[in-house]
């Protein structure tokens, strides 16, 4: 029977009043053309319950969002709020936060790659680039759009893994005697910013959730213990994913799995082993779709760290990266220290990258998606053609996938799921412990929902519950998790004398930004420029993204008192990750499972009802931006159907599980752990009062990761936390006024003698720097050249070379005697920054004090260090 003939079939069935004909002939419609729009409609105006006539409903508007029909059914079919008391869970104020035999905790009492645990880096992507253009990341493209680490955040951008920072490039050769003049000026173009680090790339979702009352200290910890698990525990058998229905209807579900074997091949680590590592490296080798050709296969790059211990633990750790789409092999060996090695006393680490990821093959890269977001940031595409342009990348980056051959409805959380159980099988483990970060929570989830029998325990942190819609979410989460810095702000005397009515503040900002949206620009010398067009929404962003990170979050008030006067030196620091945004993600899997399991589980009416909240004009998650509609088409351009029945299902379990989470983290914020811990019986809540994204990484003391080693030792018992009520509160950092002085010190700088901030770190080649905080650009510098003062203030105002790094020609600003030398004063700016300097002739030669500071300080420390430190020199 054709299909038109099943649908007449069906709809005479339905006015003979035969239902249960009428789905079966539907069902079968669909089951044969998963496409078609008709036959989900029809199909779900025939069935029996809610829950399949909803489901049903929303593939017709996957399919085609302007479905009239579709739409009033779904409307129809909205639930009454909840008049509900609230549960005892989230009643915060109501009742103390735990119900276990411990006391309650006193009131005196980042994803990873290679960071250190002073620096910031962000879980779900792990790397110092921002992570934003569009953001769970937490981009491309951020002019005109929003640009956010919506990447599920990875291990990448935490504050704990440490990446170096991407300098201009210098390998021109220059003549002798300019030799020491070029470098002063790379040195003044590139030490004066700090690179902001974002999430994972990775690209990090900066997505957050609805704020439950916190406690009214800001340094009390939360501890929340679900449940005593039983001296004997033996996990349960959860039931199937998929939903008891009708025995008159079955919905089209996935297809069963073919019988397969996984096998394992050994291959040469590709990544430098850290100093005493034992690993061993190679590939899980598994069906790309294991419910159709299984002779198809792809490569799972796979790391085996082995325990020092003679006799480990049968239970190894795996660890599941964020993202999705951030690589996790190479991130293990560059964040070994914090990552690998605090396991490794008493079991095995197991480490792999997702299918479509890292070194797994086949990876799933849109070199023509890089291609133009690359020629975007450097201003070589148009505002009034940008739409076609990416939207041309995003076609042309899909078909070129499936004509190689890949089944993109095969990368999904669902096969990765399946990839875990193999990876342990090949290996000869029976039973894991999994160590989920961000997005990898929520695939340790799936896997605990899926394969409940080869998981002892689960570490869940910063989680991304299966069933909630981040997308969605957005607009509510992204204003409450700036509803609690200001609120943070506001009970602190420091902050909120230095930046008083910080909430309205900010919303003008956001306000004037909409209406008037201004272009900056930062001056890459002698790479060339990237500009960008600030508006409301990026503006917020920027500030999401400080919170997010751990190292950020006491500069976050300054940044926002900053962009009221014109600084704008945080932008700029973004600007000069961008070119890496892309880097150890991979685009194609991201936009699959994102679109797939997040955006296209709403329908696009669900999602503009949101978006009109305050603050929300456009998205910026990469590599998507723009509006909700806009993000719609994206999907269905690659095209996406939209989550399968039961995919989206939350996990109920009594598998012991510790979950972590960060008061400040926008992304996965802590309603969400509360949320699945009410479905973990056997579950530990803890939030770090100090923190955003990933503790584990992100936490400088240890005291996260210290947590989940015990917890690991013995999961039925619950980890000793003492170590929480030592923790540091947020130091929010306020401008210097000059009171008290600075003490000085002398130093010797290549022959010349010259008084600097004693607490100043010593950069070399002359360069101090103060690093009050991660972002914190405030340097000084003394150098010497070989012309002479008049010499070197041309070479400054040349106009065709970009000023050399600054941003205009030196103006004079007078003269000052010092010790035998006559000073040149002069003023400019880099990158909007202020900038002193002062020049001195010695014979043929001359020397010079340049100072770079913030415009909210700049009085103070002119006065304060600048002249003091010309009037040193000798």
């Amino acid at each position: 029977m054709s299909e038109e003939d099943s649908i007449k079939a069906g709809i005479t069935a339905i006015k003979s009043g035969d239902l249960t004909r009428a789905a079966s002939l539907f069902a079968q419609v669909v089951k044969e053309n998963p496409s078609s729009e008709r036959g989900w409609f029809l199909l779900g105006m025939s069935c029996s319950t809610l829950e399949q006539r909803e489901y049903c409903l929303r593939r017709v508007i996957a399919i085609n969002p302007n479905h009239a029909d579709a739409r009033k059914q779904l409307a129809s079919l909205a639930k009454p709020v909840s008049t509900a008391s609230t549960p005892a869970w989230a009643a915060r104020d109501s009742q103390p936060f735990i119900s276990s035999p411990k006391p309650p905790v006193s009131q005196t009492s980042q994803p990873f790659a290679g960071v250190s645990r002073s620096q910031e880096t962000s879980p779900f992507v792990n790397t110092p680039k921002r992570q934003e253009y569009s953001p769970f990341v937490d981009a491309p493209k951020p002019a005109a759009e929003t640009i956010s680490p919506f990447i599920f955040e990875d291990v990448q951008d935490n504050p704990a893994v440490e990446e170096p920072v991407q300098k201009p490039d210098q390998s021109k050769k220059r003549k002798p005697q300019k030799k020491k003049i070029n470098n002063v000026i790379v040195l003044v173009a590139v030490l004066s910013v700090i690179i902001l680090v974002a999430s994972g790339c990775g690209v990090v979702y900066i997505l957050l959730s609805v704020r439950t009352t916190r406690p009214t200290s800001p340094n009390i910890p939360v501890v929340v213990p679900t449940s005593t698990v039983p001296a004997t525990y033996t996990p349960a058998v959860v039931s199937s994913s998929t939903p008891t229905l009708v025995p008159q209807l079955v919905l089209p579900t996935p297809l069963p799995t073919q019988a397969y074997q996984p096998a394992f091949e050994s291959a040469p680590c590709k990544f430098d082993i850290p100093k005493g590592a034992d690993v061993k490296c190679g590939f899980a080798i598994v069906p790309e779709d294991r419910t159709g050709d299984i002779s198809h296969t792809i490569k799972l790059a796979v790391a085996v760290f082995r325990s020092k211990n003679k006799t480990p633990d049968p239970e190894p750790v795996m660890f599941l990266q964020g993202g999705p789409g951030a690589e996790a092999v190479k991130l293990s060996a560059g964040a070994y220290k914090i990552l690998v090695s605090p396991f490794l006393s008493q079991r095995d680490f197991i480490v792999f990258d997702q299918r479509g990821t890292g070194l797994s093959e086949p990876t799933l890269n849109c070199d023509e998606l890089k291609k133009v977001y690359s020629q975007d940031i450097h201003g070589q595409v148009s505002s009034a053609t940008r739409n076609l342009v990416y939207s041309n990348a995003f076609v042309s980056c899909n078909g070129l996938m499936i004509s190689q051959g890949v089944k993109l409805n095969s990368y999904s959380t669902i096969e990765s799921a399946a990839d875990v159980k193999d990876v342990l099988s090949v290996l000869g483990y029976q039973k894991v412990d999994l160590y989920g970060a961000s997005y990898g929570t929520r695939l340790a989830q799936v896997v605990m929902r899926e394969y409940p029998g080869i998981v002892n325990s689960a570490i869940l942190d910063s989680v991304v519950p299966i069933e909630t819609s981040l997308f969605k979410n957005y607009p509510d989460s992204s204003t409450s998790a700036l509803k609690e810095l200001f609120d943070t702000c506001k009970n602190d005397s420091k902050c909120d004398a230095a930046y008083p009515n910080l909430e309205t503040v900010f919303w003008d900002i956001v306000n004037k930004l909409d209406t008037k949206p201004v272009t900056v620009t930062s001056s890459t010398y002698p790479v060339g420029t990237i500009t960008e067009s600030l508006t409301g929404s990026s503006f917020m962003e920027i500030v999401l993204a400080s919170i997010k990170n751990s190292s950020f979050i006491s500069s976050a008030p300054q940044i926002i008192s900053r962009f009221e006067v014109g600084d704008y030196s945080t932008l700029i620091a973004m600007q000069y990750s961008l070119p890496f945004a892309f880097d150890d993600i991979s685009p194609g899997l991201y936009i699959s499972m994102m679109c797939n399991e997040d955006i296209l589980s709403n329908t696009l009416e669900e999602i503009q009802g949101n978006s009109s909240q305050r603050g929300v004009k456009d998205y910026g998650w990469l590599p998507f931006y723009g509006s909700a509609a806009d993000i719609f088409k994206t999907c269905k351009s690659w095209g996406s159907k939209g989550p399968s029945l039961g995919e989206n299902k939350a996990l109920t379990s009594d598998i012991p599980a510790l979950i972590i989470t960060g008061t400040y983290d926008p992304v996965t914020p802590p309603t969400y752990g509360q949320q699945i811990a009410k479905n973990l019986s056997h579950s530990y809540y803890y939030e770090f009062p100090n923190l955003g994204h990933t503790p584990t990484a992100a936490d400088s003391s240890g005291c996260a990761m210290n947590i989940a080693v015990e917890f690991l030792d013995n999961p039925i018992v619950e980890p000793d936390h003492s170590c929480m009520s030592q923790l540091a509160q947020v130091k929010f950092v306020v401008p210097y006024t000059g009171s008290p002085e600075l003490p000085l010190q002398t130093v010797g700088v290549k022959g010349i003698s010259v008084d600097v901030p004693t607490s100043w770190t010593d950069l070399g080649d002359g360069f101090f720097s103060r690093k009050n905080s991660a972002l914190d650009f405030t340097q000084i510098g003394i150098v010497q050249a070989k012309v002479t003062a008049g010499q070197l203030k041309d070479w400054f105002s040349l106009g065709a070379y970009g000023y050399r790094g600054l941003d205009t020609a030196p103006v004079s600003s007078g003269q000052r005697e010092s010790k035998g030398l006559t000073w040149a004063l002069y003023t400019s700016t880099s990158n909007g920054m202020p900038v002193d300097i002062a020049m001195a002739d010695y014979g043929t030669n001359s020397v010079v004090v340049m100072l770079f500071s913030h415009i909210d300080e700049h009085d103070a420390l002119y006065r304060t260090v600048f002249l003091p430190m010309v009037d040193s020199v000798k």
